[in-house]
């Protein structure tokens, strides 16, 4: 098997995996992989990208995945004789500035929603992996479809963050999971309608408060009884 043949596999392995983990899959970068082969492709994808093209690469990003992109697999020490000493350092750099944009990404993660995980690398809710500690996955398409069906009110005090911040409280609201992650044993089936409502942080954090994980209805009838 020929060096460009097994860098047209990789490719063609990452969009596997990209798909199955990340959950995007960039069809119209394996149709130029198959089209054009590996090399081809990641020789005109090392040219200034356009924001049409930074969809599948923001995915990546946004899930902590970057030896997923191209760069990354072009700079494997065996594909890289196939490259020039600019297109190396082109994905060299572009690889640094990739490490920043997660180090962002994940410290807004951090101020907007503080209980919550990093973003799955599988799009089974409550999937293992390894940091310090067992850490449960999240799946960002959940929490989507959890606030396209039931809305951006908090489902315990009504609160909505546009009604009362205008354009900055937009789309803005915690996602609490009835069942919690950590008491699931590794990968579960999720229901983002049924398993998953939109709370605000304040009830949030009282939902998760005590020694054992409230329900809405509890939290909600004490939060009646101070009002009374």
């Amino acid at each position: 098997m020929s060096l460009e043949t097994e860098l047209t596999d990789a490719f063609i392995e990452g969009y596997q995996v990209a798909g199955k983990e990340v959950g995007y899959w960039g069809r119209r970068f394996l149709q130029a992989v198959k089209r054009n082969g590996g090399l081809a492709t990641a020789k005109r994808m090392l040219l200034p990208r356009n924001e049409g093209q930074r969809k599948g690469l923001d995915a990546l990003l946004e899930a902590n995945r970057p030896e997923l992109t191209v760069e990354a697999i072009v700079l494997q020490p065996r594909f890289q004789s196939l490259f020039t000493p600019a297109e190396l350092d082109a994905a060299r750099d572009r690889l640094g500035e990739y490490g920043k944009t997660i180090a962002i990404l994940a410290a807004k993660r951090q101020r907007l929603y503080p209980d919550e995980l990093e973003p799955g690398q599988k799009y089974a809710e409550g999937a293992k992996k390894q940091v310090r500690v067992n850490a449960y996955e999240r799946n960002p398409k959940a929490r989507a479809a959890c606030l396209k069906h039931h809305g951006y009110d908090c489902s315990v005090c009504g609160f909505n963050f546009e009604s009362r911040y205008g354009v900055l409280g937009r789309e803005f609201i915690h996602v609490h999971h009835l069942k919690p992650l950590a008491l699931t044993d590794g990968e579960y089936k999720l229901d983002a309608v049924a398993d998953l409502r939109p709370v605000c942080p304040n009830c949030h954090a009282m939902l998760h408060r005590g020694a054992a994980v409230l329900t809405i209805d509890e939290l909600r009838t004490k939060l009646s009884a101070t009002d009374a």
